[in-house]
């Protein structure tokens, strides 16, 4: 995946979460007890109580990390992987629907 592309899309998910008040980490790095790792993005307040990790993916292959997914569930954390596609360009109106989409129940 094209590094200038992901530094992009990380930007655009920054100026998301300042606009719409959100937190975010990004990049967010965990240790898999055989390394550190860094994921995409880590948002604490969304996908389950113990917050969610978000990977990347793109067309054509959409491929995910199977570490990520491991490391997810070993912490009980919601995962999802995002299209580099849907966010290389800001519209907050993706951006809202994807935070409506993982919304905690309250």
């Amino acid at each position: 995946m094209d590094i200038q592309k992901i530094e992009t899309v990380r930007k655009n998910w920054q100026l998301a979460s300042e606009k719409l008040k959100f937190k975010l980490i990004s990049p967010y790095k965990v240790n898999l007890g055989n390394g550190e790792k860094q994921f995409f993005a880590y948002l604490p307040d969304y996908g389950s109580s113990n917050g969610m990790v978000l990977g990347l993916t793109s067309a054509p292959e959409f491929n995910t990390d199977s570490e990520l997914i491991k490391w997810a569930k070993q912490n009980e954390c919601f995962y999802s992987f995002l299209n580099v596609d849907n966010y290389y360009t800001y519209d907050e109106d993706v951006f809202l629907e994807a935070l409506q989409d993982w919304s905690l129940s309250k």
